[in-house]
């Protein structure tokens, strides 16, 4: 997983219903966890709240009488999805340095070397768009896992920007986050944006798919073979039940043949139709499970199929047109007393956006190889530190 990425939590699922509302114009009037809401006349919704009290949970069945409750899983809160993956709604915001704090990477932040001063010197814009996902992964049996995925493309070259989707993300976790209002998007671009997103979602969760459906594939068939087991049990226990049911026909035909009185004939008769009729039952039964076995209990087996069977939702639930500033950041770097300046191609929101490598032995700058300086040369802290 990576970072752009939430569980449907109870903060996470009261942010996005808070968020999807206010896009319908909705008025919220907050009373602790409670929320009254207004929606104009014309919004775009089939919701209906007009008196309705919402009542943030944990447990949707942890709500005052007649509230309804924003929670996981809750009806509402899935009604709210569904519509919001009809309507996918457009925001726009722009991303800039005055909005935006800087963000280092961790080849700088990890190491030895400390920023002394940083400055940003923006040359133009570019548009991204960033959808956020409902991603929902279930077997009908035992698993099921949700969560809400960022993704976002660049739209000059069609490049995913993780984390572009990652200050997203703190944008949306950040209740006190106020930035500009950028730039609009055409219907076809915006179209082009969500297919490239929704194929890097589908990438993203594949190896959780994968392993999800190994793991009910396996549920499936272990408990496929225990039916069979338990199909063979009961054919050889009325195989034993129907040899003993023949043996007691065969000592009442017995009985009757030596009968010496009508009475105790017509109830020999009367006993063994009984018992042939129950004899008939098992052989019926222990051919049908016979027939099961030898055809590979195709009923049972699609039955087994359809209970442990994945499902896979990976919907669009809102997207965001992001505009933001790139450009040159340049940083007085300070380590073992030594000051030295080098300049980056940056992007708000996004970071440095170059690979960096030891100017000694080449190697990639990383969190584990972090930068440090050493005369005139930034290098790497493990390969070529001393």
């Amino acid at each position: 997983m990576t970072d752009a990425a939430i569980p449907v939590t109870g903060r996470a699922v009261e942010r996005f219903v808070e968020a999807y509302l206010t896009s319908l114009g909705a008025k919220i009037e907050k009373d602790g966890r409670q929320w009254s809401v207004v929606l104009p006349d014309d919004a775009d919704t089939d919701l209906e709240l007009d008196g309705t009290v919402l009542e943030i949970a944990d447990d949707p069945a942890d709500v005052e009488d007649g509230a309804v409750p924003i929670a996981p899983e809750s009806p509402f809160v899935e009604r709210v999805l569904d519509e919001a993956a009809d309507r996918t709604p457009v925001g726009s915001v722009s991303f800039t340095s005055d909005g935006v704090e800087i963000r280092f990477p961790p080849w700088i932040t990890d190491g030895p070397t400390d920023v002394e001063e940083a400055t940003f010197t923006p040359y133009y814009d570019r548009l991204a768009v960033c959808a956020l996902f409902h991603v929902g992964i279930e077997t009908v049996s035992e698993y099921q896992r949700e969560e809400l995925r960022a993704v976002a493309i660049d739209l000059n070259d069609e490049e995913e920007r993780p984390r572009l989707a990652e200050s997203y993300l703190d944008l949306v976790n950040d209740d006190q986050r106020e930035l500009n209002e950028g730039d609009r998007i055409d219907e076809a671009r915006l179209k082009d944006a969500l297919d490239g997103a929704h194929t890097a979602v589908e990438n993203d969760v594949s190896s959780v798919v994968l392993e999800t459906r190994e793991r009910a594939t396996r549920a499936a068939d272990i408990e496929l073979d225990e039916y069979r087991q338990f199909v063979r049990q009961r054919r050889d226990e009325l195989s034993d039940e129907i040899e003993n049911l023949s043996d007691r026909i065969e000592e009442v035909n017995e009985t009757i043949e030596a009968a010496s009185e009508q009475q105790e004939r017509v109830d020999g008769l009367r006993k063994r139709k009984e018992l042939q009729m129950e004899l008939d039952d098992l052989r019926s039964e222990h051919d049908e499970l016979s027939s099961q076995i030898e055809t590979g209990f195709p009923e049972k087996r699609h039955e087994i199929r359809e209970r442990h069977a994945l499902t896979v939702r990976i919907r669009p639930v809102a997207a965001t047109a992001i505009s933001y500033e790139r450009g040159d950041l340049e940083l007085a770097l300070q380590s073992n007393s030594t000051t030295f300046s080098r300049t980056y191609g940056y992007a708000v929101g996004v970071g440095v956006m170059e690979d960096a490598n030891c100017e000694r032995c080449g190697k990639p700058l990383t969190a584990e190889n972090p930068l440090t300086i050493t005369g005139n040369r930034t290098i790497g802290a493990s390969c070529c530190g001393e």
